[in-house]
């Protein structure tokens, strides 16, 4: 398995502090992850790795081409995110403006809901994204 798939579990534990789960043995091989289109029309592919993120509690994979810039977008619940592969960037959209983050490998940040932001990743390679929502989660685009 690479590298930066194999600090999944450290991650999601370091980033959900205090929650207590009922673990199962359970392994999901990086080339047996089921990917998924998100959006017809969109290069980004979506990894279930637990629950289901429409559903409730999840954790997904987010595998995007290089150099690629994803729509302004918002989400319908507060997620929480981890850089695993590539350099990523997050825009936050706040009094007219936007403030652009970079973010390699191992960085963490969170979104709430609702609130339009942009990303995009900075690589010429993929770059992959652990994210990690409580409540149902989808995406959407502005009215």
């Amino acid at each position: 398995m690479p590298n930066h798939l194999a600090s999944l579990a450290f991650a999601a534990a370091a980033i959900l502090p205090g929650r207590a789960f009922a673990l199962e043995d359970s392994y999901l091989p990086a080339d047996k992850i089921p990917y998924a289109v998100e959006a017809p029309g969109q290069p980004q592919r979506l990894g279930a790795l637990w629950g289901e993120r429409a559903k409730g509690p999840a954790g997904t994979l987010l595998k995007v081409p290089g150099n690629w810039r994803a729509p302004v977008h918002a989400h319908t619940a507060d997620y929480r995110a981890v850089v695993i592969k590539g350099l990523w960037a997050h825009w936050q959209m706040q009094d007219g403006g936007a403030t652009k983050v970079e973010l390699p490998p191992g960085s963490y940040w969170t979104q709430k809901a609702d609130e339009m932001h942009d990303d995009a990743c900075l690589s010429d390679t993929e770059c992959v994204i652990l994210l990690i929502n409580d409540t149902p989660y989808e995406t959407y685009l502005p009215k």
